[in-house]
């Protein structure tokens, strides 16, 4: 199984709301709501399993010290690794 840590800003909630209402997410998929820590942008952390989905590649972000604000236990936001998780 490969799982993928990824951050991301928003322009608002209700558009978090749009793209993720038109994103499949698998249910081994997590998806955390971490609500306005930047500005006006609502943001989000996802663990995404086997793909990240295109439409919420515009939406990343990186320049995030150390975790952030949040984290996956035992994920390292920083390490841009596939991870393998049994």
């Amino acid at each position: 199984m490969q799982y993928f840590f990824r951050k991301y800003q928003f322009p608002s909630e209700d558009f978090y709301r749009g793209v993720l209402s038109r994103t499949e997410v698998y249910i081994q998929s997590t998806v955390t709501e971490l609500g306005i820590l930047v500005e006006d942008y609502y943001s989000v952390d996802a663990l995404w399993y086997n793909q990240i989905p295109e439409e919420w590649i515009p939406y990343e972000i990186w320049d995030i010290e150390g975790n952030g604000a949040h984290t996956y236990l035992g994920w390292d936001f920083h390490n841009n690794t596939v991870e393998e998780w049994q």
